[in-house]
């Protein structure tokens, strides 16, 4: 139940309450005659006005409505007979709306189709990246109508969840998301995962595929975390995966890092069992029928993603030293606090300067700036936090598109290129001094300003991208358009290099600016290392890389 529903119901719930005391206040009011007690029969009308303006009208409300309504003939009839009429009445009318607002499905119901239309009209007119991705805004319109048109017919919450993101992955851009609420998102992502088999397969370096996040029912087969994979009900993994809802829903704004994944979604698809075919430790071929666990992969599949991207995952902005001469800076959001914010993140730098020069009077060389799954923020923490590392000197950021005020677009000066406004540039500290080596570690959701932090410290001869995939690749500003069943945004305000290209965002190519300097090889030995021996496997590579590095 969302809390519209819990409004109304308390509405439900109050107005028959209210009605049973005043029908025994009516015989006392009778006995004091005193006018100012008729605005007791005010009361209900008041307070469902209030908690309607809050929850918004709902038709199958209307009984409820009528409720207060009846109670107000106390106000105007003041004698015992029409007040205790009033009041049984008003009883019987809320009690009438519960059944409807409970079992009946369209009720407090967005109209999905009119959401649809909105928003697309929305990012149609303004997306910036419409040129550049070369985006057929027709053939997306027709395909997914008829999509909203079935969620509004079934009055299907989830669906339209569902939808909505399928919608969205089209643009290959993380920056063109929707959101309703948490409740809502789960329920999606368990209905469009698929059912539970007991395992998760993944996509190695090499092409082939492994078992990961394995139920203990199925080692008695010879299946367990690191076993290969040939096939599942047929098909490859990465061709099973089309069969997967999921799948359809995930968002990459880099073909590199879609192909990280292939494989990942297809243990969700099947019936009641599915057919697995895998190679045993004596690399004997073999063949298992699986039944279903549960209807709900979706919690094994984020356990595993889990796994392989979230590393330590703890603190945000916290300095820790590693070992005798490197320390993690962990940087979980680009996003500190209200003050920071106002002054331009001044506060929080000053405060991240001191800890690193703390580590540095420990002996600390080196810092792994850790960013794996960081969800984006303000572009001025990114400066505050790359001015630190950053060669001494005048550095560059970015450059703004130029907006013509006039006709209120930005200028295309054709072949992918844009008219440019002036440039975003800082003055490098260098902290670390010029013997310090820094590793910037991403993930694929590694996005917006964590995109801007990979783009712009890469360019430093001391820093090294590593990661098993890239960052996002979604870099442009965002402008959110509120629908009625959730908040739709996408990328509005247009970012450029120096020459007037596309900042970071991928074209038609389908390959973001952003790039590896180092991927690690997600592959057996990583498996073991993540599934089996829990262990920060990137993180572990990034000490080894730095240990060996020639200086």
């Amino acid at each position: 139940m969302n809390k519209l529903e819990t409004m109304d119901i308390t509405i439900i719930a109050v107005l028959p309450v209210i009605s049973i005391v005043l029908w025994f206040l009516a015989g006392y009011f009778e006995k004091v005659k005193s006018s100012r007690w008729r605005l007791c029969w005010l009361a209900p009308a008041l307070i469902t006005m209030l908690l309607t303006y809050i929850a918004g009208f709902d038709k199958l409300m209307i009984p409820a409505y009528l409720s207060a309504a009846v109670l107000l003939a106390g106000l105007l009839r003041p004698d015992i007979k029409s007040r205790r009429t009033a009041s049984a009445a008003a009883a019987v009318l809320a009690i009438a709306a519960l059944p409807a607002c409970l079992f009946v499905k369209g009720y407090h119901t967005a109209d999905y189709v009119k959401d649809f239309k909105k928003g697309f009209a929305a990012i149609k007119a303004h997306y910036v990246l419409s040129e550049h991705k070369q985006i057929d805004w027709d053939a997306l319109y027709d395909k997914y109508l008829p999509r909203f048109e079935k969620a509004n017919e079934e009055h299907d919450k989830v669906l339209n969840e569902i939808v909505w993101n399928k919608f969205c992955a089209e643009f290959h851009d993380l920056h063109v998301c929707y959101a309703s609420d948490n409740e809502n998102m789960k329920a999606a992502n368990k209905r469009a995962g698929g059912n539970d088999y007991g395992l998760v397969i993944t996509k190695l370096a090499d092409g082939s595929f492994a078992a990961v996040q394995v139920d203990d029912s199925l080692k008695p087969l010879g299946i367990h975390n690191g076993t290969p994979v040939i096939s599942w009900n047929g098909m490859s993994p990465d061709e099973a995966d089309s069969l997967s809802e999921l799948a359809e829903m995930q968002n990459y704004g880099d073909e590199d890092n879609a192909d990280f994944y292939k494989g990942f979604f297809a243990a969700g698809t099947g019936g009641d069992t599915s057919e697995i075919v895998y190679l045993d430790d004596d690399g004997t071929e073999k063949r298992a029928e699986l039944s279903k666990l549960s209807d709900d992969y979706y919690s094994r599949f984020e356990k595993a993603y889990d796994t392989i991207n979230q590393g330590l995952n703890k603190g945000h902005m916290t300095v820790t030293k590693l070992n005798d001469t490197t320390a993690v800076l962990r940087v979980k959001t680009m996003s500190f606090d209200s003050v920071s914010e106002k002054d331009k993140h001044a506060s929080m730098q000053n405060e991240l300067r001191e800890n690193i020069l703390e580590m540095k009077s420990q002996g600390v060389r080196d810092i792994v700036i850790d960013i794996r799954e960081n969800n984006g923020g303000s572009g001025t923490m990114v400066k505050a936090i790359t001015q630190l590392f950053a060669p001494e000197g005048e550095q560059y950021y970015v450059t703004d598109a130029y907006w013509d005020s006039e006709k209120h677009t930005y200028i295309s000066e054709g072949e992918g290129k844009w008219k440019t406004g002036s440039d975003v540039t800082f003055e490098g500290e260098n902290i670390l001094g010029d013997e310090g080596r820094i590793v910037l570690l991403v993930t694929a959701h590694s996005v917006s300003a964590a995109d801007h932090l990979t783009h712009v410290m890469s360019s430093f001869d001391n820093t090294t991208v590593m990661g098993f995939t890239e960052p996002s690749g979604s870099a442009q500003g965002v402008t959110p358009t509120y629908l009625e069943s959730g908040v739709f945004q996408f990328s509005e305000s247009l970012m450029l290099n120096r020459d007037g290209s596309i900042f970071i965002d991928s074209g038609t190519d389908w390959q973001s600016e952003n790039e590896l300097d180092i991927k690690v090889p997600y592959d057996q030995k990583a498996l073991k290392a993540l599934f089996d021996d829990g262990e920060d496997y990137l993180m572990d590579q990034c000490l080894d890389y730095l240990a060996n590095l020639e200086r």
